[in-house]
């Protein structure tokens, strides 16, 4: 079972040159400036030019994760070789939020992606990156501090021993105005400094109960500390190694949002007779994975389980009816089912993404305007080999 965060990476230098990829492979090269806002006032990425600017279409885009940034290829068995490396000290994306109308995810040992859609259904794919800082550590899944994207960064020396101090802050965000990830103060972690004799955080996780649950530990003992948190903006409140272990333990489908329970009952109809199917979803507005599921995955009599990937987030029509929401649920294979609800009706659908090679499977999904953001990875057990994104428009 693999319960490490959901995934996002990209890195690169900024250009000022913007590139449009269209499906059908074509590359028109645009010599043109990024407009600054006169004001500056304008909301993380605004101010720098996109990476490339991209078109969605019927036929997929393919872009692979390396350490110079995402490169388009023309399918996941094309990208480079690399040599598999256990995930914490690998290139992937751990997971989506929304920030605005933006969709932004955070890259393993690299730095953040944010894709903003613009006008004829493009695409600006933006990388805010330091690599050199990021590499040193592993990123959790991405939240949003006071509508900042946001993510952990921590030392996991379970597969290879830490040669460096603790990051200090941990916590990174994409704040306005720098090309670079910016260190953030969260009043819940000052109790866990990075200071002897001290704990530094390795873990955030969203619980059931909408709290943010995290871990503080210190190498010199065996005895970590919790916490949870509202909004990490007053101190954290104890809580026990039980509860934070709970916090993201599958929840039954009747605790899942209304649309969200129609979109995993219809998906997980579709599995293989005997398995157990398990969705991890990314709540669009927090950043936050929860796990749902029909029973245990660890039930007897079972022939296995299997892991689906899933996206939900809400909006505010503004005019006093019922909110709007989407929400999407993503089998390892490339079968999923899509929802919407709109003026409190249900409306669902399936798609199908396009197959993968064998050992490669997706592994996240993500809504963009009217494109889908898939994440797909190369796998051994817990080790990652090539890794990256497809862009397609919505069936």
């Amino acid at each position: 079972m693999r319960f490490f965060p959901g995934y996002t990476w990209l890195i690169a230098a900024l250009t000022v040159g913007q590139l449009y990829y269209y499906s059908c492979s074509k590359q028109v090269p645009l010599q043109a400036e990024a407009e600054v806002p006169p004001d500056g006032t304008s909301a993380s990425t605004q101010w720098i030019s996109p990476l490339v600017i991209l078109k969605p279409g019927e036929n997929p885009l393919w872009f692979e994760l390396g350490r110079e940034g995402p490169e388009l290829v023309d399918s996941p068995d094309a990208a480079s070789l690399k040599s598999f490396e256990p995930w914490p000290l690998a290139r992937w994306i751990t997971g989506f939020l929304t920030q605005e109308d933006r969709l932004v995810g955070v890259v393993n040992r690299s730095g953040f992606l944010a894709f903003i859609p613009g006008e004829d259904g493009d695409l600006a794919l933006y990388s805010v990156t330091d690599v050199l800082d990021w590499e040193n550590y592993t990123a959790a899944s991405p939240f949003l501090y006071q509508n900042t994207p946001a993510v952990l960064l921590y030392q996991n020396d379970f597969f290879e021993e830490s040669r460096t101090d603790p990051p200090d802050p941990p916590v990174r965000g994409l704040v306005k105005g720098s090309s670079k990830p910016v260190g953030l103060d969260l009043p819940a972690l000052e109790s866990l400094s990075s200071g002897e004799g001290r704990e530094t955080a390795d873990a955030i996780r969203l619980g059931k109960d909408g709290y943010w649950y995290y871990r503080g530990v210190n190498r010199g003992r065996d005895n970590p500390v919790y916490f949870r948190s509202r909004d990490f903006t007053g101190p954290g409140e104890s809580v026990s190694a039980a509860s934070f272990r709970s916090a993201s333990e599958p929840s039954p489908l009747k605790e899942a949002p209304a649309l969200l329970g129609r979109i995993l009952e219809e998906a997980f109809r579709l599995r293989e007779p005997g398995m157990v199917p398990m969705a991890a979803v990314t709540f669009a507005e927090s950043g936050g994975i929860r796990y749902f599921s029909e029973t245990s995955p660890l039930a007897e009599g079972t022939g296995g389980f299997v892991e689906l990937s899933g996206y939900y987030r809400t909006g505010d029509t503004g005019d006093g009816r019922p909110a709007s929401s989407w929400g999407l649920v993503l089998f390892p294979g490339g079968k999923g089912i899509y929802g919407k609800l709109r003026d409190g009706a249900i409306e669902t659908q399936m798609f199908t993404l396009p197959a993968l090679p064998e050992k490669f499977s997706y592994t996240g999904i993500g809504l963009s305007g009217s494109a889908i953001i898939a994440l797909w990875e190369e796998r051994e057990g817990l080790n990652v080999g090539a890794a990256g994104f497809m862009v397609t428009k919505m069936p």
